[in-house]
């Protein structure tokens, strides 16, 4: 809508009717999207996605949760136990859900928009369905999938000790010699650290609990550390902050600081103990997850990875029109649950 009144154009009236029914208007022939955020977690997943296909299951990874031989101490003469048979391997099992997105083309749209268009619609369509696909997808990796069996699989579900999960991947994780199945499930409340008082559930993560957090999580992963974490973005201020407070600033030797030198502060990563730590919109206020993308991955169908039907026509349904859908199929698993981690309960967030 035209604006009156403003700069150079005159007051509404008949003038500026005049001038606005003759004068075209400037345009910026960009698309400028106003929604949307970034996932760090997406990032890892979808860069180092596996293949899925077919079958009844189309994720099936063999796990081995037990010892499957037995060893001792021998003598002078050698003698040694019979050994005993011990079935050590399971499989972990799990479906790829599959998300879909309509794309309508209505005949109007495809007459006044074959010439003189800015911009097409379609494209900006287009567009949109990777960006709300992939908002879907980084909303969903946080957040407690289970009460639907078409959503995928989550970081929660993947980490859980068996308290919120009980089965993960079609094994049960509080059955008998099933524990090496269970993933790292903490509780800031409770979380010991050698500082006292000063625990996450009260202050929040400080460099010091954080690195304590994560010697314990690597010790119990078996003494494999997670590839990266990810904590809700006023979860990492706050952590943010322990940073800044030790931050300084140096000059060269024989320089000084002027108009043009910059002086960079704070940081768009932190790294505690060697690893990554980023902020991510999607992650809940008061959790902060670890994964090792050596045994957590993205699986995506090789028949539905972000696949467009075409468009076909509306005709038979008694519309002139056209409409085609994308569909993308996968899961996100973890084959060693126990190499990664959910602490939950952290507060003292900046925001």
């Amino acid at each position: 809508m035209p604006l009156p009144g403003i700069g150079v154009a005159p007051a509404a009236g008949s003038l500026y009717t005049e001038l606005s029914a003759v004068t075209r208007r400037a345009f910026v022939p960009r698309l400028f999207v106003q929604i949307y955020y970034a996932s760090p977690s997406l990032w890892y997943l979808t860069g180092n996605a596996q293949r899925a296909a077919g079958g009844l299951n189309q994720i099936t990874v063999p796990m081995q949760g037990q010892s499957m031989v037995q060893g001792q101490f021998v003598g002078y003469g050698g003698g040694f136990n019979s050994p005993v048979v011990t079935p050590g391997i399971q499989n972990g099992q799990w479906n790829l859900a599959y998300w879909v997105v309509p794309v309508p083309l209505p005949f109007g749209e495809t007459v006044i928009q074959a010439t003189d268009r800015e911009i097409s619609l379609l494209k900006a369509r287009m567009n949109d369905v990777y960006a709300v696909t992939r908002q879907n997808m980084a909303s969903l990796l946080y957040s407690n999938n289970g009460a639907s069996p078409l959503y995928p699989d989550s970081f929660q579900s993947a980490f859980d000790d068996g308290t919120n999960f009980p089965t993960y991947g079609g094994i049960s994780r509080t059955a008998a010699g099933n524990s090496a199945f269970r993933g790292q499930y903490i509780n800031a409340t409770t979380f010991n650290t050698v500082f006292g008082t000063l625990s996450p559930a009260s202050v929040g993560f400080t460099r010091a609990t954080m690195a304590t957090l994560l010697a314990r999580v690597t010790d119990n992963a078996g003494g494999e550390a997670p590839t990266y974490v990810v904590m809700s973005p006023g979860d990492y201020a706050t952590l943010n902050r322990d940073f800044i407070g030790v931050e300084q600033q140096f000059v060269d030797p024989g320089k000084s600081y002027s108009m043009d030198t910059a002086a960079r502060s704070s940081f768009p990563n932190l790294n505690v103990s060697g690893i990554p730590i980023f902020a991510d919109h999607f992650v809940p206020a008061g959790s902060v997850f670890g994964a090792n993308v050596k045994y957590t991955a993205m699986y995506m169908s090789e028949d539905a990875a972000f696949d467009f039907s075409g468009f076909y026509s509306l005709v038979p349904l008694g519309q002139i029109g056209q409409q085609g859908v994308v569909v993308l199929g996968y899961n996100v698993v973890s084959a060693k649950a126990s190499s990664g981690f959910w602490c939950y309960g952290v507060a003292g967030a900046s925001f």
